[in-house]
């Protein structure tokens, strides 16, 4: 009993606690076997409200179990192209996706009201980009490699 009481507490605090690092995967069971058109339905834990095209999704708003939203284009089953993902804690993010990661050029918005805009590059800040104070006022401008400031020179 003690156990499952501790595996309970365990997951639950791994799901509230998670911050916005990462995106949910999609869930997709049984995409491949819908035709062609626009669906509203619940699979996996997530409810979709999607197009579907050639056995893949296109287009749509996915919500998870956990509240997390994405909202935007799909490739391969993955949220790929633009769109605006929105995590339980009401950070966000809104740009360019792919494979399931911010890559490309897109702005981070955290529920503290700070924000990055930017390149990004396998779900890391990278490239030249700008961090923002809650009062809109920029900290850093410059160049960022791995989530980590490097310099503010212009390259």
């Amino acid at each position: 009993m003690k156990k499952n009481i501790f595996l309970l507490i365990f997951v639950l605090g791994t799901i509230f606690y998670s911050t916005a690092q990462s995106l949910n995967d999609v869930p997709t069971r049984h995409i491949a076997k819908l035709t062609n058109g626009w669906y509203k339905f619940k699979s996996q834990g997530a409810i979709f409200d999607v197009e579907v095209l050639n056995g893949s999704l296109s287009k749509g708003i996915v919500i998870w179990f956990d509240t997390a939203k994405y909202s935007g284009s799909f490739v391969n089953n993955k949220i790929s192209g633009k769109g605006t993902y929105t995590w339980p804690n009401g950070d966000y993010y809104e740009g360019a996706f792919k494979n399931n990661q911010r890559h490309g050029k897109g702005t981070m918005h955290w529920a503290d009201g700070t924000k990055y805009t930017g390149k990004w590059k396998n779900d890391k800040q990278n490239g030249k980009g700008k961090l923002f104070d809650t009062a809109g006022a920029i900290v850093k401008q410059g160049v960022w490699q791995e989530d980590l400031y490097v310099d503010n020179s212009k390259k």
